[in-house]
């Protein structure tokens, strides 16, 4: 590399990287904010099917299963948080795979939900609450499978 020539051609052709995944709370309006997402995205023109959304929501509802039981506890159990950490890379790899799943994800903030929720139980019980919500919306909305 001649330092008086600049930047390597080879640097041109990289594209950026994608921002990073940042974790967020779920908001306290969640079911608000599943009829709002719901809602535009019934209006657009690539949508995703109930039976993509409803393989999400399964994932959720495994772990969902088990900790609802426990009522006393504060922490997920360590099982459940793997699961949890699986979700997410199942999330990732269905929106890689479909880009309305991926539009979808993106509008619903669902990877920087499933994120946000560590080891909080009551975090996830609140977004296994989320994800029912949005299915629920996307069929009032008429969504198609």
């Amino acid at each position: 590399n001649d330092p008086g020539r600049g930047t390597p051609r080879q640097d041109y052709s990289r594209p950026a990287p994608p921002p990073e995944i940042r974790p967020e709370t779920l908001p306290k309006d969640y079911v608000d904010q599943a009829e709002k997402i719901m809602g535009e995205i019934s209006q657009q023109r690539e949508k995703i099917t109930t039976s993509k959304i409803r393989n999400l929501l399964s994932l959720v509802s495994d772990i969902y299963n088990v900790e609802k039981l426990r009522t006393a506890e504060k922490e997920l159990l360590p099982d459940s948080a793997a699961k949890l950490g699986m979700m997410r890379v199942r999330t990732a790899y269905e929106a890689g795979r479909d880009s309305a799943v991926k539009n979808f994800v993106e509008q619903a903030k669902l990877l920087q939900y499933i994120k946000g929720i560590g080891l909080d139980r009551k975090a996830f019980l609140n977004f296994a609450h989320y994800m029912e919500a949005l299915v629920a919306y996307h069929r009032y909305y008429g969504g198609k499978d």
